[in-house]
């Protein structure tokens, strides 16, 4: 593996485990094995390596999303599955986490976080639509307040206050939960049978 993909590859990991303010280039070289100066022989600063780790992860999910999307059985089965994926990446990163990136790295968050949330907002967007053309979805949805309200439940379940109010059930589990009764309810009764008929699917770990 070559020296900048290690980079990347460790300090992704330690985004996962603390914030990105906590994470220093002396932590990262020393883990490595590394000088600090190798480093900065890669990127000018921590400002671009945390940008380049946030854009390899973000066009990682781009790639699997649409993958999904293209092997799904139907698109109501492509957003639960989209949902689940983009659920697990925020837990995996923990919601503070990423506060602390919009509040110390600003202009990352907005030229990454933000560019992937739109993009998410509009595949879902595209799936929604797919879904109420297919007969999957009540016809009187408004997709635009559907999509809104996704994206505010896939953040507040991440929190961690919201996981540890739940402790005693999966982070998994809230989410699966959560991507059910959304879809559930805005859903006809064709939509409601796919949805029952990938329940099982859904609340396992192995969509």
């Amino acid at each position: 593996m070559e020296i900048k993909d290690r980079i990347i590859e460790e300090t992704s990991r330690l985004l996962v485990v603390k914030s990105c303010r906590l994470i220093t280039m002396d932590e990262i070289a020393n883990n490595l094995g590394i000088s600090k100066r190798t480093i900065y022989e890669q990127f000018t600063d921590k400002s671009s390596l945390l940008e380049e780790c946030f854009n390899y992860h973000f066009d990682m999910a781009i790639k699997e999303v649409s993958d999904i999307a293209k092997e799904s059985d139907n698109s109501l089965i492509s957003v639960m599955r989209v949902l689940k994926l983009a659920s697990e990446s925020i837990q995996a990163v923990k919601y503070e986490h990423i506060e602390d990136l919009k509040k110390f790295y600003p202009k990352i968050y907005q030229k990454t976080f933000e560019q992937h949330i739109a993009f998410q907002k509009i595949l879902r967007n595209k799936l929604l639509q797919e879904a109420l053309d297919e007969g999957l979805i009540l016809e009187d949805t408004s997709l635009d307040l559907l999509n809104s309200l996704i994206h505010l439940n896939l953040f507040y379940c991440s929190r961690n206050e919201f996981i540890n109010e739940n402790s005693n059930h999966s982070s998994s589990e809230i989410v699966a939960m959560n991507i059910f009764i959304i879809l559930r309810g805005v859903s006809t009764y064709k939509g409601i049978e796919i949805i029952d008929n990938y329940k099982n699917i859904l609340f396992k770990n192995n969509i």
